[in-house]
């Protein structure tokens, strides 16, 4: 017997074997039965679910001969020219190829003539969006007031491209993509027919690849048993469709966890030399990533998941090593690439920079709490304005005794031991200068750097060596990250003139003030240098948006 595809060869023939439609199905049972047959329908909706085979049975149920019945025998006349296309008053039209007005008016020529033998005309243009809009034009009388017993049925994929004035005129249905169960029982119960035997996970996979059109994933079906013959399993499937396997993309992922780019790119360049199409490489990722988010977030992911196709250990154990908000960057990162792919010359290009992207991406961090740290860090950096009480008589004594000046003399005398303070010695002088220096450019280069570098007490200062203290762990971590350091010890040696000066970064608690520092007639003391470093809330944004690498957007 001659070979024919799957596709015609299981095609529903009654509206009980209509798969996934059962919306439909319902609505024009019901109209049938109470008849209520509207002049006019539009079939719209993806590509393999149903459209034209509904028409068909619409087409049948009007005209078996024990009808009309929503359930037509399939063994009368009609029934039988109807299915195998030879009716003369079904009428099958190709949009695309009949699309001009000459087309249409002969149609409306042919519509005023009486149905050779059946109870309804059917004219059924599939493709309809492909008419001109002269031939919409031409149709528009006789759609909405046709000779009784024609019946106009309209089949579209672009709903977008059918004009207002022939939708209203239309009875219209939407028809659903089918899931992957689904497409997946179908493809079962053919297998099982035809004496196939395919293990679940790659009758899951060809399923998948129908991505909602029962026509597409059965033609597959014909590819793949060509290719196996009589048994099925997952590698001739995944050579066959040029996909990759599930172990294939734990392993993928597990590098870039790893953040292994050269193990990466590796693997994309075998996957290239073995034919495998990036763009399902790149589809089969995004669709991993969900599973992941899936095991992240819910607590009952397996009602959500594919038991048949997924690793659930595995997807536990490389949820459990990634923050959500890093799974939403790479989602985003290859949602945008799989797009790119698709118009670019270089979809491997593109393919591997979004790799690239991923392997960088970083949790988010909350802007309030960020101004809010940098709220707290700020007034920390200068020495506490607020003297220990054992040094309190001495400012208030002084201006009563003598002049400020006399007050700034004996002050520097009463706190003769300050040079034992840390941050007083090695910054006197020219090295306070030196200092001034380095943060001036460090402000230049990176100003957040400088604000973390404006609350450091400077421990040394010499062509050797810059000591720094800082007063919390956080500031000092973020200064001795390695792009920051070796920002800072570039600097030093140029302000220092020397070719080689160690850093040294400690966390230390803000020492205690001397007398002059909290002076307040002198001037100078920590309540000035407050006034002096202390944020405005644009200094503290700004800061937060180079943080975040955000924009101000109001």
């Amino acid at each position: 017997m001659k070979f024919q595809a799957s596709a015609r060869k299981w095609r529903p023939q009654k509206f009980s074997q209509l798969i996934g439609q059962e919306h439909i199905v319902r609505t024009l049972k019901n109209a049938i039965e109470l008849d209520r047959i509207a002049q006019a329908y539009l079939f719209s909706g993806t590509r393999g679910v149903g459209k034209t085979t509904s028409a068909r049975l619409l087409a049948k149920a009007l005209n078996c001969e024990q009808g009309p019945t929503p359930e037509p025998c399939d063994i009368c006349t009609h029934c039988v020219e109807i299915r195998d296309g030879h009716s003369v008053d079904v009428l099958e039209i190709d949009g695309a190829s009949n699309n001009g007005v000459a087309e249409a008016r002969e149609l409306i020529d042919n519509v005023q003539y009486s149905t050779s033998s059946c109870r309804y005309k059917v004219y059924i243009i599939d493709e309809v969006h492909m008419l001109s809009k002269s031939a919409f034009n031409a149709l528009l009388k006789t759609l909405e007031e046709p000779p009784p017993g024609v019946v106009f049925i309209f089949a579209t994929t672009e709903m977008n491209k059918i004009p207002e004035t022939i939708l209203s005129r239309c009875q219209h249905f939407e028809f659903k993509p089918l899931s992957h169960q689904q497409i997946m029982d179908q493809l079962q119960l053919i297998c099982d027919q035809e004496e196939i035997k395919i293990d679940p996970g790659s009758l899951e996979e060809v399923a998948k690849n129908g991505a909602g059109s029962m026509r597409d994933a059965q033609s597959l079906l014909d590819q793949v048993i060509a290719f196996s013959g009589k048994s099925i399993d997952a590698g001739s499937v995944q050579q066959v469709l040029g996909i990759v396997g599930q172990d294939a993309l734990i392993q993928f992922f597990d590098m870039i966890l790893s953040k292994d780019g050269p193990a990466l790119m590796q693997t994309v360049h075998n996957t290239t030399l073995e034919g495998k199409d990036l763009g399902l490489l790149c589809r089969d990722l995004l669709e991993y990533l969900r599973n992941l988010m899936i095991v992240k977030v819910a607590k009952e992911s397996s009602a959500l998941l594919d038991q048949k196709s997924c690793d659930i250990e595995a997807l536990t154990r490389q949820a459990e090593a990634i923050h959500l908000d890093e799974l939403q960057q790479m989602f985003q990162a290859l949602s945008r690439a799989e797009m790119d792919m698709k118009r670019s010359s270089l979809p491997r290009t593109v393919f591997e920079m979004a790799l690239i992207r991923m392997l960088d991406v970083r949790p988010f961090q909350n802007i309030d709490a960020m101004i809010d740290q940098i709220n707290t860090m700020q007034p920390t950096a200068p020495a506490s304005n607020h003297p220990v009480p054992a040094a309190s008589p001495g400012p208030t004594a002084a201006p009563a005794s003598a002049p400020a000046a006399s007050s700034n003399t004996a002050s520097n005398t009463a706190s003769s031991p300050a040079p034992a303070s840390p941050a007083s010695a090695p910054v006197a002088g020219g090295g306070q200068n030196k200092w001034e220096q380095i943060k001036a450019r460090a402000g230049e280069a990176k100003r957040i750097f400088a604000t973390y570098l404006a609350q450091a007490e400077v421990l040394e200062l010499s062509d050797e060596c810059l000591h720094l203290a800082f007063p919390d762990p956080f500031t000092q971590g973020q200064a001795d990250k390695d792009e920051n350091k070796a920002l800072l010890k570039e600097i030093a040696e140029a302000v220092m003139g020397s070719p080689s000066v160690k850093i040294k970064l400690d966390c230390r608690p803000a020492s205690t003030p001397t007398p002059a520092q909290s002076d307040p007639a002198s001037g100078k003391g920590s309540g000035s240098d407050k006034k002096k470093e202390s944020p405005t809330e644009q200094q503290i944004l700004q800061d937060a948006v180079e943080i975040l690498g955000g924009t101000i957007i109001g």
